[in-house]
Parts: structure tokens; C-alpha cells; sequence
């Protein structure tokens, strides 16, 4: 699977400089490509893309979303089995144990570095224990 710029890009090279596994080539003011053995299908190039020149495998428009309205994972600690699995995942290091001297019963996953999060869920796809909710930072539901 694998996202893909339609004409329309501009060349702007946000979605370059988003990309976490730089799939993305293309020089300035020229359209971009995305290399599908590189492609993590996180959709992060099309959050940032300004003229929403990016879409996914079955050919819907990734819609552009500011920063503050991307999903991030917030870590249930009472569901947390400390496995590790969505550290292990994430494609920008966004998460980590909360304490590497904790005993796995009281430790937990957390999102240390919101800023580097890119929205992509794999975290969420990757927890066996259903700890991990997808949400928008500070929503009030």
C-alpha cells in the first residue's frame, strides 16, 4: 500500500519534509512522487500538502488538517501491559516507557514526544491490549 501525489502538487516539499522514511523525492516548484517500497502509509504528507495533492491507494483525497487537529495516542496506563510493542512501531520515536527502571506491572507506554507524532496510528494498530485510544489532544468529547 502506498499513498500517491497527483498532479495538482505544487512542489512546495512540505510532504518531503514530513515524511518519516523519506519516500517522497521531487525538486522544488516540480511534482513530487512517492516511492511505494518506502511508503508507510501513514497519510502525513497528505495532512501537511496545501493543494490536498495526495491520495491514498483507493484514491480518496488526504484532507489537510492543522497540527493541532491530528490524532494522537493517549495510553490507558490501567490497560497497559508494558509490552513495548508500540515503542517499537513508531516510525518518529514519538513514544516511550514512562520509567526504563519500573517493573513492567507498574510501568506503561507514553506519548514523550507529542511534537514528533505524525498522526500515523501504527502505535494503535500495534497494541494487543486495546490501551491506546486515537484522539485529538485537549477535545473535549
Amino acid at each position: 500500500m502506498a499513498h500517491q501525489i497527483v498532479p495538482g502538487c505544487i512542489g512546495c516539499g512540505a510532504c518531503k519534509r514530513i515524511c518519516p522514511t523519506s519516500a517522497i523525492t521531487g525538486e522544488m516548484k516540480e511534482l513530487h512522487l512517492i516511492n511505494p517500497v518506502l511508503c508507510i502509509d501513514c497519510g502525513s504528507c497528505g495532512r501537511v500538502c496545501p493543494k490536498q495533492a495526495v491520495r491514498t491507494e483507493q484514491g480518496t483525497t488526504v484532507q489537510r488538517l492543522k497540527k493541532a487537529e491530528w490524532l494522537k495516542p493517549a495510553i490507558q496506563a490501567d490497560k497497559c501491559y508494558a509490552c513495548e510493542n508500540c515503542v517499537a512501531v513508531c516510525p518518529v520515536g514519538a513514544l516511550s516507557m514512562k520509567d526504563e527502571n519500573l517493573s513492567l506491572i507498574k510501568n506503561a507506554a507514553v506519548l514523550s514526544s507529542p511534537d514528533k507524532c505524525i498522526a500515523c496510528g501504527w502505535c494503535f494498530d500495534n497494541c494487543q491490549f486495546d490501551a491506546i485510544v486515537m484522539e485529538v489532544p485537549g477535545a473535549d468529547y
